[in-house]
């Protein structure tokens, strides 16, 4: 008879969920828990949640996505010009959708065929796009969402919506021969490249991936915010990969990665914002210093007990 085991790695990200929620109710004297407060909490992890969708197809595969933030901006920002000369909302998304996924293209062949280090890569258009961002604004200035766009803003599209990005990821990732490729590459690229896998290809269709949830983010951004700035996803990008990392998933990608550990850690990082704002603490110094200490202790005990449980599996196999 088998002995069933928990894996305790997988309870981590669950675990640091509870005990941010349970510290953060006790702490604000239970207005976290608040109706008013659960209501801005969601609001405010929707665009986190649906960016960390299609990032986790990137953090799969051992490398990372640092232009999350800038083609949320980017393709908000050229939307708007397409916006500001038609006078169509539906150009400005499917305009939007276009430049996160033709960014995606860019940085997954630079990735892919050229060879370029995913992290000196994906930093370099961080600066490049930044400033073109900057440089369209000072020039045509801030530009207000249409009417039309603001009803994303609307709880009866805004959560269907967010729970059909959430699905669609969670089946491709999770239950496709595709999310499977994806997990394989992070586990071993050669292992991979000799099974069969198409590297090249996948890696390219993840980065577009990105950057088409990106693109997303930045349309749910606009209309949350009511229009455009040159400030727009400045620092996102970090706010994602401490999402994925806080859910436990590893640098190195593969098995450890998870849809459901990316919701998780999403929800995490906006509890620590929102409970610290609650209490008074609305400072971004105070902010990153507690999301990276939190960040710290989550990734050694997700560390050490998948060493843990490597070395129980090793034991087990050594005794049959």
């Amino acid at each position: 008879m088998m002995e069933k085991r928990i894996d305790k790695n997988k309870l981590v990200p669950v675990i640091s969920l509870v005990v941010m929620l349970l510290a953060f109710t006790a702490f604000t004297g239970g207005t976290m828990l608040s109706f008013y407060n659960i209501r801005m909490l969601i609001d405010q992890t929707v665009v986190l949640i649906i960016a960390c969708c299609g990032t986790i197809f990137v953090i799969s595969l051992g490398s990372v996505d640092l232009s999350v933030g800038v083609v949320c901006g980017f393709s908000a920002v050229i939307g708007d010009l397409v916006y500001r000369t038609t006078g169509s909302t539906i150009l400005m998304i499917l305009t939007c959708m276009a430049v996160g996924v033709l960014a995606g293209l860019l940085t997954g062949f630079l990735i892919s065929k050229c060879k370029m280090p995913s992290f000196m890569c994906t930093l370099a258009l961080l600066i490049g796009l930044r400033g073109i961002i900057n440089y369209i604004q000072s020039i045509v200035g801030i530009n207000y969402a249409s009417d039309s766009l603001m009803y994303l803003q609307k709880e009866s599209i805004k959560i269907p919506l967010l729970i059909l990005i959430i699905a669609i990821s969670w089946y491709v990732f999770g239950y496709t021969k595709f999310g499977k490729k994806c997990q394989a590459v992070g586990e071993n690229e050669t292992v991979a490249r000799y099974t069969g896998v198409p590297v090249i290809k996948t890696k390219m269709i993840c980065y577009m991936i990105s950057g088409f949830t990106a693109a997303l983010a930045g349309i749910f951004t606009v209309a949350r915010l009511g229009g455009t700035s040159t400030t727009m996803g400045t620092n996102f990008e970090m706010k994602v990969l401490i999402a994925i990392y806080v859910g436990g998933i590893l640098v190195r990608g593969g098995a450890t990665a998870r849809s459901y550990k990316v919701i998780i850690g999403a929800f995490v990082v906006m509890i620590i914002e929102n409970g610290l704002k609650i209490m008074g603490y609305a400072s971004a110094e105070i902010n990153e210093a507690a999301q990276g200490i939190l960040l710290m202790v989550i990734l050694f005990l997700t560390m050490y007990f998948e060493e843990h449980e490597g070395k129980t599996k090793k034991r087990r196999l050594a005794k049959q």
